[in-house]
């Protein structure tokens, strides 16, 4: 068994709680931003550009990689904000969505029911670690990136044993395709950090991340395991990583001793020898 020819990840559109969560100036009324806060993270809904960034994002879907509906599988988290997108990427007549709820959004607990600046001023100590640790902490109540990775380590066993060979689409939430590369990709938790670090590589809304073990320029060389990456922002190209091209991953690595000592040298040795 193996992974799928092709996994695509989709981000949701932006929703109501992006909005009010990551920019105090977003000029929301008091008692609706209340509101927002107070409904489970779940029921949140695409916002009006939430919606036309999915429409967009289905149009150049359906262009440049074909009909979602031309799928063997087609997954969606069970957030609603995820439903609407995958609702309009893939079009009101496309069928055989499964609702997985391994692909749901990080649980954020009672540390993400607050905008960001709320969240230093309410929870310093826990703002304070996700900056520092951002792979291990476990938000108040909530998730590490950790659990949501262990999440997707057994979807992946479900496309292992499912889908084998096969084009899977998957509409998700940006930790979820966080982890997803972190697994994928072999990453260690340093270089993750150095990932998510930049902006540039960020999971915008409705930005496409595909995988791939079918060569993009050989459609005959199809390699044991996913080699290829490409990421695409359907709403603005021009800000593709890698200016939207695929891709080579590079192939598993294993390390000596001499190599684990030096990754251990990146973090100084505060009681000396």
């Amino acid at each position: 068994m193996s992974m799928p020819n092709h996994v695509i990840f989709i981000r949701h559109g932006q929703s109501e709680a992006n909005v009010v969560q990551k920019d105090g100036q977003h000029g929301v009324k008091a008692t609706l931003v209340k509101q927002i806060f107070d409904r489970p993270d779940w029921q949140h809904r695409l916002t009006s550009l939430g919606v036309e960034q999915a429409v967009i994002a289905g149009a150049w879907f359906t262009e440049h990689i074909g009909p979602v509906a031309d799928f063997d599988a087609l997954y969606v988290s069970p957030f609603y904000r995820t439903r609407e997108t995958a609702a309009y990427v893939g079009g009101n007549k496309t069928t055989g969505w499964t609702i997985d709820d391994r692909l749901a959004e990080r649980g954020w607990g009672v540390y993400g029911k607050l905008s960001r600046e709320e969240q230093s001023e309410k929870y310093p100590l826990t703002a304070k670690e996700k900056s520092l640790n951002p792979w291990y902490i476990r938000l108040d109540g909530g998730e590490s990136m950790l659990d949501v990775y262990a999440r997707f380590r057994d979807f992946q066993g479900t496309l292992h044993r499912e889908q084998d060979g096969k084009r899977v689409i998957i509409v998700t939430h940006g930790d979820f395709m966080n982890a997803a590369r972190y697994g994928i990709e072999r990453m260690t938790p340093e270089e993750w950090e150095e990932v998510d670090r930049d902006g540039a590589l960020s999971f915008k809304n409705c930005m496409i991340l595909e995988y791939t073990r079918v060569n993009p320029k050989d459609a005959h060389d199809v390699r044991d395991r996913i080699h290829w990456r490409r990421y695409t922002n359907p709403v603005d190209l021009e800000r593709s990583p890698y200016s939207g091209e695929w891709v080579e991953l590079k192939e598993r690595r294993r390390y000596s001793g001499k190599e684990l000592l030096h990754q251990a040298e990146h973090s100084p040795r505060i009681l000396g020898s």
